[in-house]
């Protein structure tokens, strides 16, 4: 629903050449159900937006088989209230005008995807983000070779950062990754395409789902969610143990670029400590103190940098 709902604001100034219907699936009854369960809906998966477009309530289930609308879909109809496509998202996109890439990259940089992220110096290289960037926006992307080379990098060279877990968005991606190297991602002059390029020294606000993430992060690093045992940690490297910590705890977590290209931040460095599910911080913070770092909360993940930084 977040994607067909992004989709529909995205083409705004369409609006008098189509209309979308979603179909809800047969575990709601009424309306009067769904109302009670729509605060946290909106919330938590339409960014505190109320739905823009028509919702069918189906209990039978026979509709949405009938028009094949599961899950994500909906209905495209046109200005005559004929049947245009059905289905996912992209498939009704693929019946409207395309989309300036500017308008592709501030929908799906802020969409709330399933995505497992696992970015390693050792594994991926600037080249390999713009394919990854492309691959989730739908839109061409490539490299400014002027902005690159004045960051200090090379297209196929190590990217220095380390970003491991789920659903963090493309927005976060950017700040962690590009922003510490003065890049960012922007829409070609031509708005054929994007760009890794010179980033704008003015910061962008935090978006909804930073807000909302950062605060449900903050909330299970101080209080636990009363899931886990204790784990062990003997002697890894930094990068090793958080890999363990958030596969038990269920948590994004990134590694400080720029702690780590000053040298005060070696994912590396051997750490040890007992790991307390009802207390994340505090038993992280102990495990972290010999190494002279620190764990803050932000851009949706759970942020490993030196202190002062």
């Amino acid at each position: 629903m977040p994607e067909l709902i992004s989709l529909y604001e995205a083409y705004a100034d369409h609006r008098d050449k189509f209309e979308v219907v979603t179909i809800h699936d047969k575990s709601l009854a009424s309306f009067a159900e769904l109302d009670k369960q729509l605060p946290k809906i909106r919330d938590h998966n339409w960014q505190g937006k109320d739905l823009p477009f028509p919702l069918l309530l189906d209990a039978s289930g026979k509709t949405a088989e009938l028009y094949c609308v599961h899950g994500r879909g909906g209905l495209l109809i046109d200005p005559q209230g004929k049947l245009v496509s059905t289905g996912l998202p992209s498939i009704l996109e693929a019946k409207l005008p395309p989309l300036p890439v500017g308008k592709q990259w501030a929908r799906h940089r802020d969409m709330q995807k399933n995505i497992f992220w696992s970015f390693e110096p050792s594994n991926h290289t600037l080249t390999n983000l713009a394919g990854i960037l492309q691959m989730w926006t739908r839109c061409p992307v490539e490299l400014d070779a002027a902005a690159v080379k004045a960051s200090g990098l090379t297209p196929d060279g190590p990217l220095p950062g380390v970003v491991i877990g789920p659903e963090v968005t493309l927005r976060s991606v950017d700040e962690l990754l590009l922003a510490p190297l003065g890049l960012g991602v922007a829409p070609s002059t031509d708005e054929n395409k994007l760009l890794i390029t010179r980033r704008p020294p003015a910061p962008a606000a935090e978006s909804y789902l930073q807000k909302l993430r950062n605060k449900e992060l903050t909330e299970q690093l101080d209080h636990g969610n009363g899931a886990g045992k204790p784990l062990e940690i003997k002697n890894q490297t930094l990068l090793d143990a958080f890999k363990r910590i958030s596969n038990d705890y269920d948590f994004p977590f990134a590694l400080d670029t720029n702690a780590m290209r000053a040298g005060t931040l070696d994912p590396q460095a051997k750490v040890s400590g007992r790991i307390e599910p009802g207390n994340l911080r505090a038993s992280i913070t102990r495990m972290l103190d010999p190494l002279g770092l620190q764990v803050k909360v932000r851009d949706e993940v759970v942020f490993v940098t030196s202190e002062g930084n």
